[in-house]
């Protein structure tokens, strides 16, 4: 992330009943924190915004409404749970944003 000089990597693994581990390493104190509160979903967190654990326990952990782990969660979800095409991502290879100022 441009904005920040902190490195997090984000795995996401089907944990066979339904809901998702989620493994967060980061360098970032609070993303660690947000880590710790967030080790598995269901598909109800990573498939709606309103009343998710990804984005409640964002809050708790006193994440920045700009960081992009939450984002990144949802992403390995749907990766994971095919929701995402693996073939899109390997072709995409990155997402990124841009300002133009």
């Amino acid at each position: 992330m441009p904005l920040c000089s902190h490195e997090t990597t984000v795995e996401v693994e089907d944990g066979g009943d339904g809901r998702l581990k989620v493994r967060i390493e980061s360098t970032c104190e609070e993303v660690v924190r947000y880590a710790g509160m967030l080790q598995e979903v269901c598909i109800e967190d990573y498939s709606e915004i309103r009343g998710s654990n990804i984005i409640e326990k964002a809050a708790d952990a006193c994440l920045t409404p700009t960081c992009l782990v939450p984002l990144g969660v949802y992403n390995a979800c749907w990766l994971e749970t095919g929701m995402i095409s693996r073939n899109l991502v390997k072709k995409m290879d990155t997402i990124s944003i841009r300002f133009d100022v």
